[in-house]
């Protein structure tokens, strides 16, 4: 046990009556700036040498826009059209409030910078795959920029230096855009200190935007259907740790900033059914908005008679309406559901918005654009993929250290404790 007890990366450690070793892992090495930083930068390299692969293995070449390595669900690729709808639907809502400088963390290959370069003043993009980066800087775009950069280094020289080249001298972005990314953060606190830096960086009136978000409210029902799914096959990403993220929590730390920060939890108003529409979402976050505060009539889905969708196509021309307790029919059958991308398309033109409920994920609702101040009680749930990467990643390391230290002894049971 001592040989244990003496690891780096090793806390604390006890005997169990069976005779397994019960393993804490060391405090700094689970901490973003701990030192020696041993399992969270583990855990970090893993997703670089995943996603580095991936963009090295796809044909990027072969079709202009189809470089979607990263952008699959967890159990197959999405079909081409579901991946334009995917790219149409991330850029329209970045474009609502027409952003000038864009910081995009986890930018990948380009493919939202192809997609968005002729409607935007300047580009800084950060990626922790060097093959992505150099991608992107082969392409020689003038006002656009990329380094080797993960999230955690926002604030960093190289993506000061970047911006400031690109954006000019004390330029701040107007659009900071983490998307299709924050399923690869470790942890709760990761997320956090990512967040709160974009915040701070963010000028006054701007946004940041987090796209492409696993519904930690969903998870039981997103892993009942990938069991239940036919085509359920070898993805390459089904067996990785991921981040789910309740929205409350988003709006927790918004609430906890600095800055006024307005929040608006958008559902995903594509066609299809799939696990994007199913179980995941965007969040817009507002960072001291100069929008005025919208006088609106508030109903339930329930009180609107006859055609619904016609109803509230009736009541969004007439001025801003909010609109809640709406059943998704992609997770309730209910007779009266509806999808959101039905209603995204009677609310096209009006500055209302398809939603998510805060408190309950199988329910939309419409909304005016502009997002609300967050009012939230106590630290939401919380997902902390990081400990279940050291519950599986632990282990594997000390009985290789036994091994190497007892040659040819019995090896103990070793378990992680959270």
């Amino acid at each position: 046990m001592s040989a244990v007890v003496g690891h780096a990366w090793v806390g604390s450690v006890r005997r169990a009556p069976s005779g397994a070793l019960i393993v804490r892992p060391s405090f700094d090495t689970m901490l973003l700036n701990g030192r020696p930083w041993a399992l969270l930068s583990e855990y970090v390299e893993n997703w670089t040498n995943l996603y580095d692969w991936e963009f090295r293995a796809a044909d990027l070449d072969e079709v202009a826009d189809a470089d979607i390595a990263g952008l699959t669900s967890t159990i197959r690729k999405l079909s081409e059209n579901c991946v334009r709808e995917w790219v149409d639907n991330i850029v329209t809502l970045i474009l609502e409030s027409r952003p000038s400088r864009l910081l995009e963390l986890g930018c990948g290959t380009g493919l939202l910078l192809r997609h968005l370069y002729d409607r935007i003043g300047c580009y800084v993009g950060a990626d922790v795959s060097r093959y992505a980066v150099d991608r992107i800087r082969s392409a020689r775009l003038p006002r656009a920029h990329a380094v080797i950069a993960g999230a955690h280094d926002i604030d960093s020289g190289q993506i000061k230096r970047a911006m400031s080249d690109v954006m000019g001298a004390g330029q701040r972005p107007d659009c900071v855009l983490i998307n299709n990314v924050a399923q690869c953060f470790p942890s709760t606190e990761y997320l956090a200190s990512v967040l709160s830096r974009a915040i701070d960086l963010v000028e006054d009136d701007g946004r940041v935007i987090l796209g492409d978000l696993r519904h930690l409210g969903l998870c039981d029902e997103y892993l009942d259907w990938l069991v239940l799914d036919e085509e359920l096959g070898s993805g390459r990403f089904r067996n990785e740790e991921e981040l789910f993220v309740d929205p409350r929590l988003i709006a927790y730390f918004a609430e906890i900033a600095d800055r006024e920060v307005k929040v608006s939890v958008r559902a995903k108003c594509m066609s299809g059914d799939n696990e994007i529409t199913r179980y995941r979402y965007d969040m817009v976050l507002y960072v001291d908005a100069k929008n005025e505060k919208l006088t609106t009539r508030e109903m339930r889905w329930e009180d609107l008679s006859g055609d619904r969708l016609a109803a509230l196509s009736l009541l969004a021309k007439v001025g801003p309406v909010v609109v809640t307790e709406i059943p998704n029919a992609l997770l309730d059958s209910r007779p009266d559901s509806v999808t959101a991308n039905a209603l995204s398309a009677v609310l096209e033109g009006t500055g209302l918005v398809v939603a998510m409920s805060h408190e309950t994920p199988t329910r939309l609702e419409v909304r005016p654009a502009g997002g609300d101040i967050p009012k939230t009680r106590s630290m939401p749930p919380r997902d902390e993929p990081l400990k279940r990467f050291a519950a599986r990643r632990l282990p594997e390391l000390l009985r290789g250290h036994l091994a190497e230290t007892f040659p040819g002894a019995r090896l103990p049971e070793i378990i992680v404790e959270p």
